[in-house]
């Protein structure tokens, strides 16, 4: 089984945790609509529900042991949420998991654009 998946931090390309996904197919840049971006101080971006705002990453199709690998560094149901949404593509809208996250983000600073995180932003 495969599943896709839509990231938008550290597992991006050229992004510290990419190894964890330079193995799978690559499907595009993608868009999702109502999150928006949150510095954590820590080194990887939080997204959380936000009218208005949108957030750009890119779309991977992974296996179930990249997928298992993949939440345990989010972290999940701890620190992030796995939920499916539908992210905007050059091939139209397409359904893909996402790391939701779960935390409070009082105190953290909205990244520059709202958008696309880059650690060279911060």
């Amino acid at each position: 089984m495969t599943y896709k998946v839509f990231t938008y931090g550290t597992l991006m390309k050229n992004k510290v945790n990419h190894h964890y996904v330079e193995n799978s197919v690559y499907k595009g840049e993608a868009i999702l609509d109502g999150y928006g971006l949150y510095d954590t101080g820590y080194g990887y971006p939080a997204a959380v529900k936000m009218d208005g705002f949108q957030v750009v990453g890119e779309i991977y199709e992974v296996d179930e042991e990249t997928k298992a690998e993949m939440d345990i560094l989010e972290d999940v149901d701890e620190m992030y949420a796995c939920d499916q949404v539908i992210v905007h593509t050059d091939h139209g809208d397409e359904e893909a998991l996402f790391y939701r996250y779960l935390l409070s983000t009082e105190g953290m600073r909205l990244c520059p654009n709202g958008k696309k995180w880059s650690e060279d932003q911060l």
